[in-house]
């Protein structure tokens, strides 16, 4: 991986984490507010309302992310046109699926609550297009402080403003609209910004826009699948189970999907470099695909342990005992699948940044008969054993992820893998088994579960540098990120390097 490469990626990351960092912050008192003030039923069926929506969302966003992020990646001069073309047709589409969710909610024969829910959740695809185009276009020309600016806005307003409501006695109806409007705020504030992109926005290319709708379809097909394949596990189980089964495994799978932030943020950095070397630098395209996986193996170890380990205390602090106590074996059993899951995502994002979008859209599909039949056969299972079908939801997610890990890296190109570091891995595999011990040791000595989760990763990595596990460059590399620098240029939207 080159210098120029690696900083690219270390900086943008670092821009990312500093924005993960404050919306956490700004997010942590709804976390803790919102399951015990509605309650497992109504936060199951707030949860209900996002995952259908999500499914509609895709059609919305029609694999833009990525595209837009690729083509502004690899042409910077063309992106006004691509913003524009880009954003045409899926104002269009929001309409379209805004009232197909709707009508699909009402025909469903949901709960009224839920309906109501699903509408005004679904509002926010009214306007998800251009969210979807601008933050792309930001991506691909790797200056993510601006996009980073929308998302704090939107996690700070969400936070507030529904724990304030939530005090008040609002429910679940209140905290739906309140995301639609933080959405609309980070709407705003990517458009505020949008001189960064073009000076000029041209009218709408009708040939581009056609294109773009041709080249857009196996990233539209991918995202259709994935989602499906991903979300229908919540669908199913509000079908077989109730409506708390439900809540309790919104609770976990909401902080399964916070876990899995790092790999979120990583790929995002790395997707546009990834796609600007395709085809052009094929030795550092594939050495940069070998370190980014090797990176999310060594973070996806302690965030397993850690997982396992402390979700008891975690659960009970953020969602309260004992009413999502069964929230616990769920979350468990997702964390068994984080390393499937930061595999997974970083050997997509290879495979999308080299034009393989239509094989791992076939995979994708290929994922929901599987997933759709696991949890056919799971769901019932543990719902009549253990009176928590969400346990066998969860199973089936992980297995499926597995499935995706292996099938991934046997579609990635012939050599990709070649040289591949995996005295790394066995490093990290043992620097992991060190800090397990360290959590059993020290828990049974009765040190407090909130110092553990501070020490033991520093135990971890003093293992990894003990091993040698990094070379001096990568050492630098990582202190990096940990530079003020990164936070400046989210606060004040200025990249001085």
């Amino acid at each position: 991986m080159s210098k120029a490469v690696a900083q690219s990626i270390v900086k943008n990351t670092s821009i990312l984490l500093v924005q993960q960092v404050i919306t956490w912050t700004s997010s942590f008192a709804l976390a803790i507010f919102l399951p015990r003030y509605l309650g497992p039923v109504e936060y199951g069926r707030l949860f209900l309302a996002g995952a259908f929506i999500a499914i509609f969302r895709v059609f919305v966003e029609y694999g833009g992310n990525y595209l837009v992020a690729r083509n502004i990646a690899r042409s910077p001069e063309s992106a006004g046109q691509t913003v524009v073309d880009a954003t045409g047709f899926r104002l269009v589409v929001g309409l379209i699926a805004f009232i197909a969710a709707c009508v699909i909610a009402i025909t469903a024969n949901y709960p009224h609550d839920v309906q109501v829910l699903i509408m005004i959740v679904g509002l926010s695809l009214l306007w998800k297009g251009l969210m979807t185009v601008l933050a792309a276009s930001y991506q691909g020309l790797e200056i993510m402080q601006y996009s980073s600016v929308g998302a704090i806005t939107e996690a700070m307003f969400m936070s507030f403003v529904s724990v304030g409501a939530l005090l008040l006695g609002a429910k679940s109806r209140e905290i739906a609209l309140i995301s639609v409007v933080a959405g609309l705020l980070n709407v705003v504030m990517l458009a505020l910004a949008s001189k960064r992109i073009a000076t000029v926005f041209p009218k709408i290319n009708w040939s581009g826009m056609l294109s773009q709708i041709k080249e857009g379809l196996p990233y539209f097909f991918l995202a259709v699948f994935g989602s499906i394949y991903y979300r229908i596990d919540a669908v199913m189980l509000s079908k077989m189970s109730s409506e708390a089964v439900v809540g309790w495994y919104g609770g976990a799978h909401r902080l399964f999907d916070v876990l899995n932030f790092f790999p979120y943020i990583f790929s995002t950095a790395v997707f546009p470099v990834l796609s600007r070397l395709y085809g052009k630098e094929s030795q550092t395209h594939r050495l940069t695909t070998q370190r980014s996986l090797e990176f999310m193996i060594i973070i996806g170890i302690p965030v397993t342990i850690g997982a396992v380990t402390f979700a008891h205390d975690v659960i009970g602090l953020l969602y309260g005992l004992p009413a999502y106590e069964p929230s616990i074996l769920v979350f468990r059993v997702f964390s068994f699948g984080i390393i499937f899951l930061f595999s997974d995502m970083m050997i997509g994002t290879t495979l999308l940044a080299s034009n393989k979008q239509g094989q791992q859209s076939l995979l994708a599909l290929a994922a929901i008969p599987l997933n759709i039949g696991m949890n056919y056969a799971m769901i019932p299972y543990f719902q009549e054993r253990l009176g928590n079908g969400g346990v066998g939801a969860a199973i089936a997610t992980i297995l499926t992820e597995l499935f995706i890990m292996i099938a991934g890296m046997s579609i990635l190109a012939k050599g990709t893998l070649v040289g591949f570091r995996y005295r790394v891995v066995l490093k990290a595999m043992v620097a992991g088994v060190s800090m397990a011990l360290f959590l059993l040791g020290m828990t049974a000595l009765g040190v407090p579960w909130f110092a553990l989760i501070i020490t033991s990763p520093l135990v971890y990595g003093a293992v990894l540098l003990a091993l040698n596990t990094f070379e001096q460059s990568e050492k630098d590399l990582l202190l990096s990120m940990l530079k003020w620098r990164h936070l400046r240029t989210v606060l004040t939207g200025k990249d001085r390097n």
